[in-house]
C-alpha cells in the first residue's frame, strides 16, 4: 500500500480524513490550532473523540472504514496514511 500525506482543513461540518479502502489503513494524525472531534460520519463536537491542540494519535482502521473530524472553529489536521 502506498503512503500518502494530506493536510485537511476541519471546520464546522464533518470532513473525511481518509478515503475508503478495501484493506485496512493506519492513520497517523497531528492536530493544529483548535480541538477537533473524531468519529463516524455523523460526528459532532459533543459525541466525538476529542484530539487536543497539537495532539497526535495513531488510528488503525478496518477495510471500508472512514474517519471523520469536526471542529467548533477551524483547524488544519495533518494525516499520514499507510
Amino acid at each position: 500500500m502506498a503512503v500518502t500525506g494530506a493536510r485537511v482543513t476541519v471546520g464546522t461540518s464533518a470532513v473525511a480524513l481518509n478515503t475508503v479502502s478495501t484493506g485496512g489503513q493506519c492513520l497517523r494524525i497531528k492536530n493544529g490550532a483548535a480541538v477537533v472531534s473524531l468519529g463516524a460520519s455523523g460526528v459532532t463536537t459533543v459525541n466525538g473523540f476529542d484530539l487536543a491542540v497539537s495532539g497526535e494519535m495513531t488510528v488503525e482502521l478496518d477495510g471500508g472504514d472512514v474517519l471523520f473530524a469536526i471542529c467548533a472553529t477551524s483547524s488544519v489536521v495533518h494525516v499520514l496514511t499507510t
